[in-house]
């Protein structure tokens, strides 16, 4: 896959791609026909929405937990903190937003209930903050989709409703059942509400390492990122963020390179819950105004990372969850002499995924720290600032 850059014009000039200017405020990227795009001067989202998702995430959740590792700071040359979400009870920080979406609903509409379209985390977030907001919850999912996600959404009371073999089959009998019966739908990350919520996550940052300068973050449909790096961006400090996708699931990148949502014809990852097929304007225009910098990574260096955290750093981590790490390792991100945030977002990871990763790298295991998969410098970086 050839790589793409984007960039916002800042004192030089970015070798790769259209570029992406600052002009009175603006966001600008060239259009088709050589005219400027106009981002929104207002965000969708802003601050205040995140201070707010924090007090109904406080209500639900415990405090995920910010951990220096000692282990990768001496690796790295860096002050290396972990943002573990595993701990979360759906092991993912999907439930935040989902709890921010469901709590602002009135009576009437709770009675209603909701409903969403998920192949894994996004449906257990919702069927655990809809029995914790006392909302029936309807999800649909895939065919094929692990017995244990749909163990674990019943369990919180859900209904679980399997539908065709891939995510566009889910969501239209979602969106059917939203029409027919009233629920409210809950996106994984197109809905200003869900990205307040996923913001919580830069808030704790903020308040248990101010010194943090660099949070790195995994990319699936730009929810996450969005809100964290609002978040992150409002204090004075500068704090740089950077995201990190799947090389075969880079649609946020060439969407933000766009200036508007592209739709990926075949995304493809082991890091499942990073393939998304598009993503929303919305997303996009947080994307382009609050990240430095998006990367990508193979699946090599995403299955190297889900091990390390495994055998080096006793973590179970799913490949998603583990792309900050991978970035790092890869030399996608220079972390050297920072204060760094890897956000370790999920460990939804399957025993048969977990076996066959520890199985092959076991196998020419060495005490030498992890080495990178990929090569190359910087050369997969997409810079937006």
């Amino acid at each position: 896959m050839r790589e793409q850059h984007v960039g916002i014009e800042r004192g030089g000039l970015d070798p790769g791609g259209p570029k992406v200017r600052r002009r009175n405020g603006a966001l600008r990227a060239p259009s088709a026909n050589g005219r400027s795009i106009v981002a929104a001067m207002e965000p969708a989202v802003r601050l205040a929405d995140i201070v707010a998702a924090r007090a109904v995430v406080d209500r639900f959740l415990p405090r995920a937990p910010l951990e220096r590792s000692p282990l990768l700071s001496a690796d790295l040359g860096a002050d290396v903190h972990l943002k573990i979400e595993t701990f979360k009870p759906t092991r993912t920080f999907k439930v935040r937003g989902a709890l921010n979406k469901i709590a602002s609903l009135d009576a009437a509409a709770r009675r209603r209930g909701v409903v969403a379209a998920s192949a894994g985390s996004h449906a257990q977030g919702v069927a655990f903050a809809a029995a914790a907001l006392g909302a029936p919850a309807t999800v649909v999912m895939p065919n094929g989709v692990s017995e244990m996600i749909v163990r674990v959404c019943r369990a919180y009371g859900a209904e679980v409703r399997l539908e065709g073999s891939v995510y566009d089959d889910t969501l239209a009998l979602a969106h059917r059942i939203e029409r027919e019966e009233g629920k409210t739908f809950v996106h994984p990350y197109a809905d200003p509400l869900i990205v307040a919520g996923q913001g919580t996550i830069g808030l704790e940052i903020l308040d248990d390492l101010p010194a943090a300068d660099l949070v790195v973050v995994a990319v699936g449909g730009g929810g996450l990122i969005s809100g964290i790096a609002l978040a992150v961006k409002s204090r004075a400090r500068p704090v740089r963020v950077v995201g990190v996708e799947p090389e075969g699931a880079d649609a946020v990148g060439r969407s933000a390179r766009a200036g508007h949502a592209v739709t990926l014809e075949s995304p493809h990852s082991v890091a499942d819950k990073l393939v998304a097929k598009s993503t929303d304007q919305l997303n996009v225009d947080l994307v382009r105004r609050y990240v430095d910098e998006l990367v990508t990574v193979n699946d090599d260096a995403l299955e190297d990372a889900t091990y390390e955290y495994l055998d080096r750093l006793s973590l179970l981590v799913e490949p998603s969850g583990a792309a900050p790490l991978a970035a790092v390792r890869a030399g996608r991100v220079d972390v050297r002499g920072r204060t760094v945030v890897l956000v370790v977002s999920g460990g939804n990871a399957t025993p048969a995924l977990v076996a066959r990763i520890a199985g092959e790298r076991a196998a020419t295991r060495n005490d030498s720290p992890a080495k990178p998969a990929l090569k190359g410098g910087l050369q997969g970086a997409h810079p937006l600032r």
